[in-house]
């Protein structure tokens, strides 16, 4: 049952009574008993205080037998209006004192105090105040013991009693009255008042919720733009402003409804789609436009449906898909292909279901995608191709952000597809291909649309690869260049197949490194760009030291092992612009364009010196080389390709000469020493053919007989050309060009000729061999000939060495003289103290002489330092169980200190100069003829 509510006019006054009388009741039964026990609760506590303060006053006065004094203060308590009666009784209920006077004497049976005898006794024997009321009299009693004396025991108390009345209705009576009052006055004035309310509410709220009720009628029907005209800012006006805010809301919502309404119409008539709405009975219930004219229906013809405007089949096609829509509350997507008077279609199709209310119908929206279905054949063809040709393809908008990439150019470009695409990336990088290249294509581009060329791109890991690229512009429909569409093939390896074409004819198959022939094109190119924009450059000719020796010591392969670190230290030490080449064996060249000062030069040889000198390890084996660099500049040291590598070659021998390890720039005495060294260098050539070579021999003498015990073979070369050399000259040049051997087996050779004439025969002959005779064993070979043909007697025969011999292959020297000892050869030190040879070498070594220099004997008698080294050296010498030769005595100072020292041997000027067989033979018949 619907609950109603009676008008407001009547409500609230109703509802002001019914307040009224609810609160009159409360007075009556809840608050007014209450403050009657409030006012009970008073008069205890005011008969307590009352007492209490009598009683000790009174058993003071009545102990002393002050009754005058008991009667003043009861009569002073007697004094408050409430207070009925107050009497004191002794203990046999006798009034002692009273507030009324006639009381006194008199027992409490005879007064009109309703009090039973037994609670009297019973305060006594407490001894504590109590209280009794009186109900019916409403009255209560304050009854407390006091102290009396005893008149037969002065010493002694007995006990009486003190009694006060108290009327409780005098004492809450002013309060009381006041109550009643008060809420007699609210009953009158709700009762006057409801009047005035109901006026109030009539006037103040019916009325303006009529108006408020006349405006929500004029929206039911549909005048929202009536405002209810109500003021004020209490819950009335605040509810009108809201109604005609509402109106106003939904005043400006059926203007957009209606405008939407429009532009749904507007928007059904011009889109591409064929739009229905289907009721789920099968009747059209909306067709827009575009259906209208391609089926040729009008929707607005009744009976109009599925049946009457498709075939069967298509029907029952739609009516299932209608069907599930509806089943699933929710929409479809589909394609459909249909045929429509003898056309076939495909359509993209979305059903979605319409509920209003118990009203259920299908919204069908059909898009005509025939076309796009041939287009996107055509583009899964293309895409296809796209991901499946070996050529990378990239797509770019016209930011030159990247838009899609196949997988080919993602792998060519060793990032992944999701990496690259949205990043920015330049068709031609500037930085890699120059920026006139970028500017050419950009320009090709635009005018022609097109571009295709070979160039380098980058990887993502910074790494470069070359490309043959085209790429094409894509334009929009206005015809601008909207971004671009290249295609990438990698010709890597059509470029590692030119450059191994190009490196087999212009780098070194070992190193890497430029050849001789590549050296010489980028020379002649310099030489060439010096010309034209006079331009200096230099070049750097490098000899490798000791190399020969790991050649021969490790094998060429581990030579060639050696080489390729070479190359690689010096590629580390280089610039991009500087150029390193291996002309051959252990020879290297650096071009080094664009010099300004010489002394960046030296910094640069210095720092190749010091890389190329580290140690290295090949093959497990620890191996130690050199270098010796020599510097020229063009142009001043020349214009021409052979001068400059002349010269560069004479600079690096004169760094040779200056103790290797360093380097040295070419000038005119170095040219002088270089055409010097030349020429010594062809005359040595030819040197043994000519026979300009001949030995010359001097003595080593025993001091103490005079007898010579060994003839040192020194080799002398005169030359038809250039005269008299030097030994010290033409040794070192031929050591460097490998004439030594030569030198070596004419030697032995002539030694054997010589050792069987006299005075040879009569003495063993010492041979001196160079350093790096070591290397090979050519001369040892040349050795055994000797010996195993009877040409000499390996007792008569003694191999000098140097103590760089030693130090340089220990163990290939080792190996060597051990064979020589065996065929029973003698062996001495030459020149020593002057290397670094240890006496551990001395130890292991086979040696049989010990020859100390000439540099020490020359100061015997002005040097006290040598004359104590030339001591200790015989003395060492004697105790290793070596003879001691001392070289260079001119004095006979010098021989007394020899002989004296236990010099075993002593060769120089003293005894005899070097000569040759002939001179030897000729002093011998003199010294015959003379005895």
């Amino acid at each position: 049952m619907k609950l109603t509510y009676p008008p407001l006019r009547f409500l609230l006054p109703l509802l002001i009574l019914i307040g009224g009388a609810l609160a009159l009741l409360f007075v009556l039964f809840v608050a007014r008993p209450y403050l009657l026990h409030l006012t009970d609760s008073n008069a205890r506590t005011e008969i307590s205080y009352s007492v209490n303060r009598l009683q000790g006053t009174l058993e003071y006065m009545l102990l002393r037998g002050d009754e005058e004094g008991v009667q003043r203060e009861i009569a002073a308590a007697s004094m408050r209006r409430y207070v009925k009666h107050l009497v004191v009784l002794d203990d046999q209920n006798r009034v002692i004192a009273s507030s009324r006077l006639a009381d006194r004497g008199r027992l409490l049976s005879d007064l009109s105090l309703h009090l039973p005898g037994d609670f009297l006794d019973d305060i006594k024997s407490s001894g504590s105040l109590n209280f009794y009321d009186s109900a019916h009299e409403r009255t209560i009693y304050g009854v407390a013991p006091v102290a009396l004396p005893d008149p037969g025991e002065p010493r002694q108390t007995a006990r009486g009693s003190m009694v006060i009345e108290v009327d409780t209705q005098l004492l809450g009576n002013n309060l009381l009255g006041r109550i009643d009052n008060f809420f007699l006055w609210i009953a009158g004035f709700i009762l006057l008042s409801a009047p005035l309310v109901w006026y109030a509410g009539e006037r103040f709220i019916n009325r303006r919720l009529a108006r408020i009720m006349g405006g929500i009628e004029a929206m039911q029907a549909g005048h929202y733009d009536q405002e209810v005209k109500l003021g004020g800012g209490d819950e009335l006006g605040q509810i009108a402003t809201a109604l005609n805010r509402l109106a106003a809301s939904i005043r400006v919502s059926r203007e957009e409804l209606k405008n939407q309404n429009a532009l749904f119409d507007e928007v059904m008539r011009h889109i591409p789609a064929l739009v229905s709405i289907v009721s789920e009975k099968g009747n059209f219930v909306y067709a827009n436009r575009r259906f209208q004219s391609f089926y040729k229906v009008d929707p607005a013809k009744k009976g109009l449906d599925l049946d009457s405007t498709f075939n069967s089949g298509i029907t029952r096609r739609h009516r299932e898909l209608n069907r599930q829509v509806l089943a699933r509350g929710g929409p479809m997507q589909l394609h459909l292909t249909t045929e429509f008077e003898g056309r076939e279609t495909t359509w993209f199709m979305v059903k979605f279901p319409l509920m209003n209310g118990e009203s259920r119908s299908v919204c069908t929206v059909s898009l005509d995608i025939t076309e796009q279905e041939t287009n996107e054949q055509l583009v899964n063809i293309s895409r296809r191709i796209f991901e499946n040709t070996s050529e990378g393809i990239l797509i770019s908008d016209r930011d030159q952000r990247i838009v899609e990439v196949n997988d080919s150019f993602a792998r060519m470009n060793g990032s992944s597809k999701e990496e690259l695409i949205g990043s920015r990336v330049e068709i031609v990088d500037s930085s890699l291909s120059g920026e006139r290249l970028k500017e050419q294509v950009d320009a090709t581009l635009a005018v022609k649309g097109s571009w295709q060329g070979e160039l380098t791109c980058r990887r993502a890991d910074g790494s470069t690869y070359p490309v043959r690229l085209s790429v094409s512009a894509i334009r929009d429909r206005f015809n601008r260049q909207d971004g671009f569409f290249a295609i990438y093939q990698d010709i890597s390896a059509e470029k590692e197949a030119e450059e191994s074409l190009q490196k087999l004819a212009y780098n070194d198959a070992l190193t890497g490194l430029y050849n001789r022939a590549s050296f010489k094109l980028h020379l002649q190119k310099a030489l060439e760009r010096m010309k034209r924009y006079d331009e200096q450059f230099a070049v750097l000719f490098i000899d490798l030291d000791r190399f020969k020796e790991v050649n021969d010591s490790f094998g060429h392969e581990c030579g060639d092992r050696l080489l390729e670190q070479v190359a690689e230290r010096l590629n580390e030490q280089l610039r991009e612009v500087d150029l390193a080449c291996r002309l051959g064996g252990d020879e290297f060249t650096v071009l080094v364009p664009h010099v300004d000062q010489t002394e960046g030069l030296a910094v640069l040889a210095d720092k190749l010196i010091a890389a190329i000198s580290k140690p290295y390890l090949v093959d497990g084996q620890e191996l130690f080389i050199g270098c010796s660099i020599g510097i020229v500049l063009a142009p001043t040291d020349g214009e021409e390709s052979d001068l400059l590598m002349r010269n560069a070659d004479a600079a690096m021998y004169h760094a040779k000469e200056s103790g290797r390890g360093c380097h040295a720039f070419f000038d005119s005495e170095i040219d002088d020493r270089n055409r010097r060294r030349i020429q010594v260098k062809n005359g040595l050539r030819l040197a043994r053919t000519r026979g300009e070579l001949s030995l010359a021999y001097q003595p080593e003498v025993d001091p103490v007989s005079g007898e010579v015990k060994i003839y040192e073979a020194l080799m002398r070369w005169y030359s038809n050309e250039i005269g008299l050399v030097s030994p010290v000259e033409f040794i070192a040049v031929a050591e460097e060009s490998e004439l030594i051997e030569e030198l070596t087996e004419w030697l032995i050779a002539q030694v054997a000729a010589d050792c069987q004439q006299a005075p040879l025969n009569r003495a063993k002959i010492s041979i001196n061999l160079s350093p790096r005779q070591f290397r090979s064993e050519s001369w040892l070979r040349q050795v055994n000939a000797a010996v195993d043909s009877g040409s000499v007697d390996p007792g008569r025969l003694c191999i000098e060495v140097t103590e760089s011999a030693l130090v340089e292959d220990f163990s290939r020297a080792h190996e060597q003289l051990k064979e020589i000892q065996k065929l029973g050869i003698e062996v001495a030190i030459d020149d020593f103290g002057t290397g670094y040879s240890s006496l551990s070498y001395l130890k292991r070594m086979p040696i049989d002489y010990l020859k100390i220099d000439r540099s020490f004997v020359a100061d015997i008698g002005q040097d006290t330092d040598d004359q104590t080294i030339v001591e200790t050296v015989i003395v060492m010498a004697h105790a290793l169980g070596l003879k001691v030769v001392a070289e260079g005595a001119e004095n006979s100072q010098q021989v007394e200190f020899l002989t004296s020292h236990q010099c075993d041997l002593i060769q120089g000027y003293y005894y005899a100069k070097p000569a040759s067989l002939h001179d030897l033979a000729a002093q011998e018949r003199e010294q015959l003829n003379t005895h």
